[in-house]
């Protein structure tokens, strides 16, 4: 598929690791790291509103930003709706405000609505923009459950039509939605890659194993050390010089052990790593 976002040694400071990457359209990239970190200054620079310290971004066809708190109190959800989408097109606007449950209160003013409601009225114009890119600045973090839900699903409608998105969060559930994620900390990239790649940079997986108070298990479990590598073709598990044979009697219930437990990182768990 064709780029659709390009990043050469970019950076917002001038000194300091540098990011590179290349979306495809239709692809999804997640932006996480802590408050003060960066993610809406990033945000800004992949939709040219600010310009990075270095490097160079690319951008193929129109980009869309979702802009955090830059909604007048007084607007409708109708008239954002009616206002982003093609002229006369009542249809796709209907459409938009029942993915982001904004149906029942289109009328309301947006002074009247709740924090998420609020955050779904400032995802309407750029979902409905027909923008090629779409950069999403933390609504989806404020989203309830439910409009969470429903938005996600209109995001991977238009990403089926080739609609890449960039949003920021600290949610690691959505993290673990996108093909790619950048972790920052303190302005700066602390991790670029893939979810598989994020994990390998996690805790180590835990091995647990189930069994009653037996002498003989726990002098195997007890001096008992074993590394777990992730790959390809599954689970690789090496155990230290000398325990071999401990890790097979273990891994085949040896004793009353009833069953043994690999407990891989989570992505949680990876993006507090980084920190």
């Amino acid at each position: 598929m064709s780029e659709r976002l390009g990043l050469e040694h970019v950076s917002l400071v001038p000194s300091g690791p540098t990011l590179s990457l290349s979306m495809a359209a239709g692809q999804c990239l997640a932006v996480a790291g802590p408050g003060g970190s960066g993610k809406s200054r990033l945000l800004r620079a992949l939709a040219g509103l600010e310009r990075p310290a270095q490097g160079t971004v690319r951008t193929q066809g129109r980009a869309a930003y979702a802009a955090p708190g830059g909604l007048s109190r007084r607007i409708r959800p109708q008239n954002l709706a009616r206002k982003g989408g093609e002229a006369g097109n009542a249809a796709q606007a209907t459409e938009l405000l029942l993915a982001t449950r904004l149906w029942e209160v289109r009328q309301e003013t947006v002074g009247e609505l709740t924090p998420s409601q609020v955050a779904a009225c400032e995802l309407i114009e750029p979902l409905i923009s027909g923008a090629e890119l779409i950069l999403i600045d933390g609504q989806l973090d404020a989203l309830d459950p439910w409009t969470l839900a429903t938005v996600n699903q209109k995001m991977r409608d238009l990403s089926g039509k080739g609609v890449t998105f960039v949003f920021a969060t600290n949610r690691p559930e959505l993290v673990r939605t996108a093909d790619a994620v950048v972790v920052l900390k303190e302005q700066q990239v602390r991790f670029a890659g893939g979810i598989p790649d994020l994990l390998r940079v996690g805790p180590r997986h835990a091995l647990h194993v189930a069994t009653k108070d037996q002498a003989g298990v726990r002098g195997l479990v007890a001096p008992f050390e074993v590394s777990i590598e992730e790959t390809p073709d599954g689970l690789v598990m090496r155990a230290r010089e000398g325990q071999e044979l401990a890790a097979r009697l273990l891994l085949e219930g040896y004793g009353d052990v009833r069953f043994v437990v690999v407990q891989p990182p989570t992505v949680e768990e990876a993006l507090l790593s980084l920190m």
